[in-house]
């Protein structure tokens, strides 16, 4: 008889801060500031730092069948 139970799985998702430089051509610093917002510069120009900090608990679900369905 087998009576092991089946754990659950759960996923916690957590928010935390981490740096990135970007290298943006402009004339002016109003312009560089609209290009970044707007997402017009090249991925290769974003240089994510290695490090996170302040992590925070944000939510938890459990996986289920149910959530893991892609369409």
């Amino acid at each position: 008889m087998n009576t092991a139970t089946k754990m659950k799985t759960f996923v916690i998702e957590e928010k935390f801060v981490g740096y990135a430089d970007i290298t943006i051509e402009a004339e002016t610093e109003e312009e560089a500031i609209q290009i970044y917002k707007d997402g017009n510069y090249k991925d290769c120009n974003y240089n994510l730092d290695e490090y996170f900090y302040e992590y925070e608990f944000n939510s938890i679900r459990e996986e289920t069948d149910e959530n893991n369905y892609i369409n």
